[in-house]
């Protein structure tokens, strides 16, 4: 494997959710990496839904691609793992926006088997939405070289900062993660968090990064899996899907200047109509 860094996103039934979350990341994102998208659609209607995300970032000189699942997600998620040739990457989900300038260039100066990187933990996060529970930020250290990062000891607190292999923005080790995928058994994106989980020990040794205020944000306004009963909004994919044929996507103005408190955070949307 060569250095380097891939992103691999997981969706199923929101299009333009999904849509969102590339517009914030080219947006927001300098020197930004390619893009693997794996994707399941209900019906038709999503799918092609999901074609025309497709072909609106077909043109950009950073490489998108859209996967749609096959045989089962985890059958499709191996063979997209076996396909990257570089030694680092980062999974997002489709409900999450980039709401913060981020340059990726020097991810290639990191070591994801000695440091984990979270673009969704900052100094600010003082609630665990998924949890339901308040819960402190452990102690931080500035890390030598950088203006930006900071370090954190994970599983000095509880919820997300006991959580070092999150698909929510977390820069982690390709060799390991195509281990652990194989090794373990799942069926869709939240019970593969869940199976990645039971290798926690394998970074009780290792340093959490990150930035002195959020890069992302998740907006849990529905749920599409019933694997896990997450909290969530109640705002349904069919009506998501009648604003995406009306040509809208959801306004994210709103947060460039909000501070989360949470990883997770349900906002009142507002539309506007896309580019």
């Amino acid at each position: 494997m060569r250095p380097g860094l891939a992103c691999l996103i997981f969706s199923k039934d929101r299009p333009l959710q999904l849509f969102t979350l590339l517009h914030t990341y080219f947006e927001s994102v300098k020197n930004p990496v390619p893009v693997t998208v794996i994707f399941d659609a209900s019906n038709k209607e999503y799918e092609t839904a999901y074609f025309e995300v497709a072909q609106l970032f077909s043109g950009h000189s950073v490489d998108v691609s859209f996967v749609k699942e096959e045989d089962s997600f985890r059958e499709t998620l191996i063979r997209e793992l076996d396909k990257i040739e570089v030694e680092a990457l980062f999974f997002l989900v489709d409900d999450i926006i980039f709401i913060r300038p981020l340059d990726l260039s020097f991810v290639k100066e990191l070591d994801p088997q000695r440091h984990v990187l979270s673009l969704r933990h900052s100094p600010h996060l003082r609630r665990s939405y998924t949890g339901n529970a308040s819960v402190l930020p452990p102690a931080f250290s500035e890390v030598v070289g950088s203006q930006e990062l900071l370090s954190f000891k994970w599983f000095e607190r509880e919820y997300e900062w006991s959580d070092p292999w999150s698909v929510d923005g977390q820069f982690l080790s390709m060799a390991e993660v195509r281990v652990m995928t194989r090794i373990s058994n799942f069926k869709a994106p939240n019970s593969y968090e869940v199976a990645l989980k039971a290798f926690n020990d394998f970074a009780l040794n290792r340093d959490g990064y990150c930035f002195k205020e959020s890069k992302i944000l998740n907006l849990p306004i529905n749920r599409v899996q019933n694997e896990i009963p997450n909290f969530s909004g109640s705002v349904s994919c069919a009506y998501l899907l009648q604003q995406w044929n009306l040509g809208m996507m959801i306004d994210t103005q709103m947060f460039a200047h909000h501070t989360p408190i949470s990883p997770h955070e349900e906002h009142l949307i507002q539309f506007k109509r896309r580019p």
